[in-house]
C-alpha cells in the first residue's frame, strides 16, 4: 500500500529492534550526491517501510535516501515521504533489505557514457549533469571522453572482453583505427592463449600502443601545455585519466622543466635563502633541517579548512579541470602558506639554511625548506635557538603572557645524545656474554664494531646504521644499561637542556614537589642542583630511552624504598641492580679473555727466547 509519512515519523532500519537494514559498510558513502540528485529530479521510488508502532515507520528498503532527505530538510521536518508499507515482520524485512543491497547495480560505464552524452546534446552542461546527479565534473568529463573510443571497443567493454583500466588504455591510441587494430590483435591473442581468465588487461594495450613507461606527463603539466606548445612541442595523444601523454619531443619537454625548476631555485634564492638547488644532494643524509614547523594562525587555520572545502578531496585535479570557485581558492591556499612560511623562516635563518626543489608525482612544485648544509650544522643551530627565541617572546608580548621557555633540546644538544647512544651500543656489542661462547660471533661483532662512527652517523654503511634500534634490542639488557649510564655525559645535558626539560627530570627522578620548590631559581642554579642529585638514580633523557630503560619516567620504573633507618639508598634500584648483574655477566668474557691470553703466554715466551738466540747466534 502507498502512503506518505512525515519524515520525522521514518526510522532507519538499523535502529528497528533486531535492525531490518542489511547494509552496514557505507551506509553513510556518498549521502551529500544522492541529496543533490534528488533535490534536482525529486523523489522517484518511493521507500519500503514496516509499521514501527505509534505512529513511525521503520525502512527496510532506501535508508541511505532516508538520510539524504534528512540531510535536505532536516530530521525533524514534516515533509511527506513517499512510501510503500507492507504488513510483514522482521525478517521479512531485513530480506527485502538484503535483497535490494545484493541485486542494486551500477550503470556500465559504457551507458553512463552514452546517458551523459543524450543529456549534454539537449543542452545541459556537465557543471549541471554534475549538480543534478551528485557528481564532480571531473567524473562527468571523464565518463564523456569515454567518446573518443570506437564503438567496436566501446561493445568490446560492454560485453567484458575487458575492465575499465583497459578502456582508459585504448583512449591512448591516435585514433579509433588504430584501437580497432589492438583490439583485433589482443583478441587474437587471447584466444591463443590456454591460461588466463580469456579477459584483455590494461598492461598487454599500453604494451601494443608502446606507451611509455617513464610517465613524463607530469612534466608536461608542471611545464604547461601552453608553454610547451609554445616552444613548437606537440602533444600527440592526451591521457584523458592520468599523466600518461604522449609528446613529440621528451628532450624539449624535459629542458622546459628544468628551465622552470632553474626559475624557481632563483626565486627562492632573491628571498633570502641562502641556497636553492634542484633535487636532492647525493648526500643529502648529511644535510640538517631546521627545526622549524611553519603553523598558521586560529584565523588562518578556520580559513584554509574552509578553502580545503571548496578546493574537494580530489588532489588530482588539473587547474583546466577545477571550477572558477576552486581556481580563487587555490591562489587564496597558496597566499595563505606563503604568509605562513614568511613568519615562521626569518632573515636570519634563511641565511643559514636552503632549499631543495622538485617536482612531484602530480605535477606540482615540491619544496623542502630549511635544510642546512653539513658545514653550516653548529652555526645554524645557534641562529635558530636566537630565532626561536626571539619569536617566542614577541608572541608572548603581543598576548600580554611572560616569554614562554623553550621545550625542547636544540639541534646540537640532540645531535650528541644521539652519539653517546650509538657510543653505548658499540660498547654494549663489544661486550655482550655471548662472545664469550662463540669466537664467530666475536669477530663479527668486532667488524660491527669497526664499522660504528658515532660522531659520524651518516658515513656508517647503511645495513649498519639503519640495524642499530634492532641490534639494540637484542643486546643483552644489563649490559647496554651498564654500557648507556657509563656514556650519558649528564653535565652537558643539565646545562644545555631548556629549563622546562631539567625540571622535568627532577620531577620523575626526585618528586613533583622537588621541582616546584626548584622552579623560581636560576637556570644554572637548578642545572647545578640536578647534576648534583640526578646523576646517582640512574634517570636518562628521552632521546636515551630504549626498550632496555627502566630508570626514572618509565612505564616500569619503582621508586626504591627506604631502608630500616628511613634513609634512601643513594643509587635507584634499577640502575643499581643493571650494573651489578652487567658486571656478572662481563665476568665470563673477561675471564675467557684472560685464558685465551694465558694459554698463547708459553707459545710466545718460546717465541721470544728462540728469537734472542737466533740473534745471539746471529752475532
Amino acid at each position: 500500500m502507498d502512503i506518505k509519512v512525515p519524515l520525522k515519523m521514518l526510522k532507519f532500519g538499523h535502529e528497528d529492534g533486531e535492525g531490518i537494514n542489511a547494509r552496514v559498510a557505507g551506509r553513510d558513502d556518498g549521502i551529500a550526491a544522492l541529496a543533490a540528485n534528488l533535490n534536482a529530479n525529486g523523489q522517484i521510488e518511493n521507500l519500503v517501510v514496516k509499521d514501527a508502532g505509534d505512529g513511525f515507520f521503520s525502512v527496510a528498503n532506501g535508508n541511505r535516501r532516508l538520510a539524504a532527505f534528512r540531510m535536505m530538510y532536516g530530521e525533524g521536518a514534516d515533509q511527506p515521504i513517499g512510501c510503500t508499507l507492507h504488513q510483514v515482520d522482521n525478517n521479512k524485512a531485513f530480506e527485502y533489505s538484503l535483497a535490494t543491497a545484493i541485486t542494486a547495480e551500477q550503470l556500465h560505464p559504457v551507458d553512463q557514457y552514452e546517458a551523459f552524452a543524450k543529456l549534454k546534446e539537449r543542452g545541459q552542461t556537465e557543471e549541471e549533469i554534475a549538480q543534478h546527479y551528485g557528481l564532480t565534473v571531473k567524473y562527468i568529463r571523464q565518463r564523456l571522453a569515454m567518446g573518443s573510443l570506437s564503438p567496436l571497443v566501446r561493445q568490446a567493454w560492454r560485453s567484458g572482453e575487458f575492465d575499465e583500466e583497459a578502456a582508459k588504455a585504448f583512449t591512448l591510441a591516435a585514433d579509433h583505427a588504430q584501437q580497432e587494430k589492438v583490439l583485433q590483435k589482443l583478441r587474437n591473442d587471447v584466444a591463443e592463449q590456454s591460461w588466463g581468465d580469456g579477459k584483455i588487461d590494461a598492461d598487454e594495450v599500453e604494451d601494443e600502443l608502446k606507451v611509455d613507461p617513464n610517465n613524463i606527463g607530469y612534466l608536461l603539466r608542471f611545464v604547461g601545455t601552453e608553454s610547451y606548445e609554445a616552444k613548437k612541442g606537440k602533444i600527440i595523444t592526451r591521457d584523458l585519466f592520468g599523466h600518461r601523454h604522449k609528446v613529440s619531443d621528451e628532450k624539449l619537454l624535459k629542458k622546459l622543466a628544468d628551465d622552470k625548476l632553474e626559475e624557481a631555485c632563483k626565486r627562492l634564492k632573491s628571498e633570502g635563502w641562502s641556497f636553492a638547488t634542484a633535487g636532492r644532494p647525493n648526500n643529502a643524509w648529511d644535510y640538517g633541517s631546521t627545526k622549524i614547523e611553519p603553523a598558521p594562525t586560529a584565523d588562518e587555520e578556520v580559513r584554509i579548512e574552509q578553502l580545503n572545502q571548496i578546493m574537494g578531496d580530489d588532489n588530482s585535479l588539473m587547474i583546466g579541470e577545477m571550477t572558477a570557485d576552486q581556481v580563487q581558492a587555490r591562489a587564496e591556499l597558496q597566499t595563505i602558506q606563503k604568509a605562513i612560511l614568511d613568519r615562521a623562516y626569518t632573515v636570519e635563518m634563511r641565511a643559514k639554511s636552503g632549499c631543495w626543489v622538485d617536482i612531484d608525482h602530480n605535477g606540482e612544485l615540491k619544496v623542502e625548506y630549511g635544510k642546512i648544509k653539513p658545514k653550516q650544522k653548529a652555526a645554524a643551530a645557534v641562529v635558530e635557538r636566537t630565532e626561536r627565541k626571539k619569536a617566542a617572546v614577541s608572541q608572548a608580548a603581543a598576548e600580554g603572557k611572560p616569554a614562554p621557555e623553550s621545550k625542547v633540546v636544540s639541534n646540537a644538544l640532540r645531535q650528541r645524545l644521539e652519539a653517546q647512544l650509538i657510543t653505548a651500543t658499540r660498547d654494549a656489542i663489544a661486550g655482550d656474554p655471548l662472545l664469550a661462547e662463540s669466537p664467530l660471533a666475536e669477530v663479527m661483532a668486532k667488524t660491527i664494531c669497526s664499522m660504528i662512527t658515532p660522531d659520524r652517523a651518516y658515513s656508517m654503511p647503511d645495513g649498519v646504521r639503519t640495524k642499530l634500534p634492532t641490534i639494540r634490542q637484542a643486546l643483552d639488557e644489563n649490559v647496554f644499561n651498564a654500557a648507556m649510564a657509563k656514556r650519558f655525559d649528564a653535565k652537558d645535558y643539565f646545562s644545555g637542556a631548556p629549563k622546562p626539560l631539567v625540571l622535568k627530570a627532577v620531577s620523575e627522578a626526585i618528586n613533583p614537589d622537588e621541582a616546584r620548590r626548584l622552579a623560581s631559581k636560576t637556570k644554572a642554579d637548578i642545572w647545578k642542583w640536578a647534576l648534583d642529585n640526578l646523576a646517582k638514580t640512574g634517570w636518562l633523557p628521552k632521546e636515551l630511552r630504549t626498550v632496555h630503560y627502566k630508570g626514572p619516567g618509565s612505564d616500569g620504573y619503582k621508586k626504591p624504598a627506604p631502608d630500616a633507618k628511613g634513609a634512601k639508598p643513594d643509587v635507584a634500584s634499577a640502575m643499581h641492580d643493571a650494573l651489578t648483574k652487567a658486571e656478572k655477566a662481563l665476568k665470563p668474557l673477561k675471564r675467557a679473555a684472560a685464558a685465551r691470553k694465558a694459554a698463547k703466554a708459553p707459545a710466545k715466551k718460546a717465541a721470544k727466547k728462540k728469537s734472542a738466540a737466533k740473534k745471539r747466534k746471529a752475532a
